[in-house]
């Protein structure tokens, strides 16, 4: 059983790509995005955290998402590369373990957590990838899921 709890995140800055993208789309989108970033890791950023996907809104078969790494010290503006701040926020938190496609299963788990708590979700919500599909398989996935509170 997935458990839910809530949190007092800390801002965080960030180096990220922001797209429009097609659901259907998101992880060919995700690794292109994220391969646009990796050539700056280590060398004009710190990276101190794992990946994230920020979901801004989800409008029908398309979602605003924004796809980076947390870091430490400066940012870059490069292409598509911009300078971000993840929020300070109070949020639900849940660890998703298994597939991609399934993710939907915590999220449903984190909103009943929310009406049976007296709280609502925020309209954006983000993800931080603990391992990788070229690593684990995937009912061995871990997905830290973020979702603020109002």
């Amino acid at each position: 059983m997935t458990s839910v709890e809530m949190i007092n995140t800390k801002e965080t800055p960030a180096i990220a790509i922001r797209e429009k993208v097609k659901v259907s789309e998101i992880p060919a989108v995700m690794g292109r995005m994220f391969g646009e970033m990796y050539p700056h890791l280590g060398k004009d950023v710190r990276c101190v955290g794992p990946p994230f996907a920020l979901y801004h809104s989800w409008e029908g078969e398309v979602m605003d998402m924004e796809v980076g790494f947390p870091i430490a010290g400066k940012g870059i503006e490069d292409g598509n590369i911009r300078t971000i701040k993840l929020p300070a926020v109070r949020a639900a938190m849940a660890m998703h373990i298994g597939p991609y496609d399934r993710l939907t299963d915590t999220y449903n788990i984190m909103i009943e957590w929310m009406k049976v708590n007296g709280y609502a979700p925020a309209s954006f919500m983000w993800e931080e990838y603990l391992n990788s599909p070229q690593e684990v398989p995937p009912d061995k996935l871990m997905t830290r899921l973020y979702w603020p509170l109002l």
